[in-house]
């Protein structure tokens, strides 16, 4: 067999190096996105006191996005199926604390949209699509959202294989959830969209999988980003619990995101909140689930998918969602550490233990 010249196998190398290199450096290169307005729909659809996490998930969300995104309430429509601050059995009446009761009390300054009996299927989809009834109140419309809108959308509470619930009353399916957003792409009431669902089973929700591209007759599902904090057949899992409310207070999806931007409670312009336009959404809701030997801090695996989209979801840097591009935040109060082992009422939940999601 001839031996390749010596010239063939300098250029061998030389288009091996090449080829990496711009691996290397297309890695992290972000392209924000040109559009105009930020809105966010955050929804926690699940009642009772024992369910007093969800809550706390969805609204350190919602804080997040006014105190370090820049967000108001008129660009917010918040969803609580249970406000579990008023519920007799909190110690803390009025408050909500996902860290011991010295520190950041999320239910301050909260206006809540849609409320108890409000927080429908129904309710849901009108506020999706812009179809109210005639005398829906304005603070529960999104308000000029259009083609160049960004979407986000949170959502936590209990579901299982294609489907999540309302308030043990009633759920949507995953096809229902697909064919809204391909009313929403046909109407252009946005630009991108990313949808995060933090449930048992939460991926096998995602409307813009393969799947579910194949089986729509629209097929392609564009510009819409999903994540989900657990695959089919995983469950998602409390972080830690508090002696004194006597329930878990926050699931590890969000506490591993909150704590990886910084913290609960830190000023604003600090740790890696103020660097939301140099991170790309993946690295902060996905890997940043992962340690560095690649296992996962949830006890599930995290789900992702970017098809359709126009570009990757490692290229699309997290401010595109998470920071409006005008307006101000507001401080919440600072607590002294974020770290867990400075409060004795707070303590971990071990491995393995579900609390029926």
């Amino acid at each position: 067999m001839r031996q390749p010249s010596l010239l063939l196998y300098i250029w061998s190398l030389s288009t091996l190096f090449l080829l990496h290199f711009s691996k290397v450096q297309g890695k992290g290169l972000l392209h924000p996105s040109n559009h105009t307005k930020n809105v966010a729909v955050i929804l926690s659809s699940s009642t009772f006191y024992h369910n007093y996490r969800h809550s706390a998930n969805a609204l350190a969300i919602y804080q997040s996005l006014k105190h370090h995104g820049g967000f108001t309430d008129d660009n917010i429509i918040l969803m609580l199926a249970d406000e579990v601050a008023c519920n007799a059995r909190n110690p803390y009446k009025d408050s909500i604390y996902p860290m011991g009761s010295h520190s950041v009390d999320l239910f301050e300054n909260v206006q809540i949209d849609y409320g108890g009996n409000d927080v429908t299927v129904d309710n849901f989809f009108r506020v999706l699509l812009g179809r109210h009834t005639r005398y829906t109140p304005r603070h529960q419309r999104l308000h000029g959202i259009d083609e160049d809108t960004n979407l986000f959308l949170y959502m936590t509470g209990h579901g299982g294989d294609g489907f999540f619930k309302f308030r043990d009353e009633e759920d949507f399916t995953t096809k229902d959830f697909r064919g809204v957003l391909e009313q929403l792409q046909i109407m252009k009431r946005f630009r991108s969209i990313l949808y995060v669902s933090d449930t048992c089973q939460a991926f096998t929700t995602a409307p813009n999988t393969a799947k579910e591209n194949k089986e729509s007759e629209m097929g392609v599902l564009t510009n819409v980003y999903s994540i989900g904090s657990s695959l089919r057949t995983e469950n998602s899992y409390a972080h830690h619990s508090d002696s004194d409310i006597g329930h878990s207070v926050m699931d590890r999806y969000v506490y591993h995101f909150v704590m990886h931007m910084g913290g609960f409670g830190i000023a604003k312009g600090e740790g890696m909140w103020k660097d939301m336009e140099k991170m790309s959404v993946k690295d902060a809701l996905v890997d940043s689930m992962y340690n560095s030997q690649g296992v996962s801090k949830l006890g599930a695996n995290v789900g992702w998918s970017d098809l359709g989209c126009e570009k990757s979801m490692d290229s699309v840097p997290l401010s595109d969602f998470m920071v409006m591009r005008q307006g101000g935040g507001r401080k919440l109060r600072s607590t002294s550490s974020g770290d867990l082992s400075l409060d004795k009422e707070v303590f971990l939940i071990h491995d393995k233990v579900d609390f029926g999601h």
